[in-house]
């Protein structure tokens, strides 16, 4: 490294550690803004659950959806069978009690993303006021439902819960499903950093409430709709830059949800891919924010590498590595204490290590390349029609 390089090399790694650090506080800052108290009303409302192939799910979800602290006649299940070539139908039927609707999807439209197609046909029979989002493997508590409409206020668009890993399923490993639960938990307190700070970035649709007349308000998915995933981070977003509406945070540990998490590697990447893939399509201040946050990831993979043939490199890397462990352990811990995770922290540095080369590598992947979901091998993007 000489000339040139030996300025610009220590201003960049300068840069990328300021930036992080400053980026860390901001987020530190943002944790637990969840306004007011709950709201004691209890307007009709409609859970929606968007399903495909989800009948083993199902059997798990169906009786606490039916056991929601919340009254029968202003509670409306809608299950919507997106094209099930399982058992769901019967499913439905047989642990629905006579309470749960089920909405058939039989085809899907070109230029729209399966998950959007299922909602917008399930919002077509809903009935409630309040829309409350949940995942088929997801598991609410009994008091979820009315933790969610709680928490709206007169001019909230939509609330936005959490979704941590539940305990290991049988078969798993213990470093697996830790490492991902740990993951888990800075997901969750990014999106509700980013929220409190005005600035919403991320949901997560398997736990997401918003009011009907809101998602009308702004086109619904609008020019987005033909994008397979992010139907969750597009609509809260235009809530949020729409000066109309208000995102918060569930405002309760009972709105919290759990879900099993990845079974293995197939899951995870696949996964990865598919959430990478809508980054690029955010408005222009997300995307530099998450541009930069992509750079510096880059910047340490380069350098760690060519630090063992130019040691004087290694610094330069190390620390704004030092910047972003600090900055993800602040935020994970954080969570892991308010939310009763603190078992996990213990697989924080494997979770660490996959962090980088798993964003950068599935980021690029989703982006330029195609992922597998369930309706097989796709891209981020759907032909639109005409």
């Amino acid at each position: 490294m000489t000339g040139a390089g030996d300025i610009l090399v220590p201003l960049v790694a300068i840069a990328f550690t300021g930036f992080h650090v400053a980026f860390g506080r901001w987020l530190l800052a943002g944790l637990g803004r969840s306004g007011g108290p709950l709201s004691s009303d209890l307007p009709a409302a409609t859970i929606l659950v968007p399903s495909r192939d989800e009948e083993e799910n199902l059997r798990r979800l169906l009786p606490a959806l039916l056991a929601q602290d919340y009254p029968e006649d202003r509670l409306q299940i809608l299950v919507v069978d997106d094209r099930s070539t399982d058992g769901t139908v019967e499913t439905v039927g047989a642990l629905g009690a006579g309470r749960v609707e089920l909405v058939s999807v039989a085809d899907l439209p070109p230029g729209i993303g399966p998950k959007k197609n299922a909602i917008l046909r399930g919002l077509e029979r809903a009935t409630g006021e309040i829309i409350l989002q949940l995942d088929a493997d997801n598991m609410p508590q009994a008091g979820w439902a009315r933790a969610m409409v709680g928490s709206f206020g007169p001019m909230t668009g939509s609330v936005c819960g959490l979704v941590f890993h539940a305990e290991r399923a049988p078969g798993v490993k213990a470093w697996f499903h830790g490492t991902w639960a740990v993951e888990a938990l800075g997901w969750a307190a990014v999106q509700e950093a980013a929220i409190g700070n005005g600035v919403p970035i991320s949901a997560n649709g398997g736990n997401l409430g918003y009011r009907r007349k809101a998602f009308e308000s702004v086109g619904g998915f609008g020019r987005h709709g033909h994008v397979v995933s992010g139907d969750d981070d597009f609509l809260i977003q235009a809530l949020a830059d729409s000066g109309r509406w208000e995102v918060v945070s569930a405002k309760t540990p009972r709105s919290h949800v759990t879900t099993r998490g990845p079974s293995d590697w197939s899951v995870v990447w696949e996964q990865r891919k598919r959430w990478g893939s809508i980054c690029v399509r955010y408005d222009a201040k997300r995307v530099a924010l998450l541009a930069t946050v992509y750079a510096s990831y880059a910047w340490i993979a380069l350098l760690l590498p060519l630090s063992l043939f130019h040691p004087r490199l290694l610094a330069w890397a190390v620390l704004p590595l030092l910047a972003i462990l600090w900055e993800a352990w602040i935020l994970v811990a954080s969570m892991a204490k308010r939310t009763g995770r603190r078992r996990f922290l213990g697989w924080f540095p494997l979770a660490a290590i996959f962090q980088i080369p798993l964003v950068l590598v599935a980021t690029a992947a989703g982006t330029f390349g195609r992922f597998r979901w369930k309706d097989g091998w796709t891209k981020a993007a759907r032909a639109r029609p005409g």
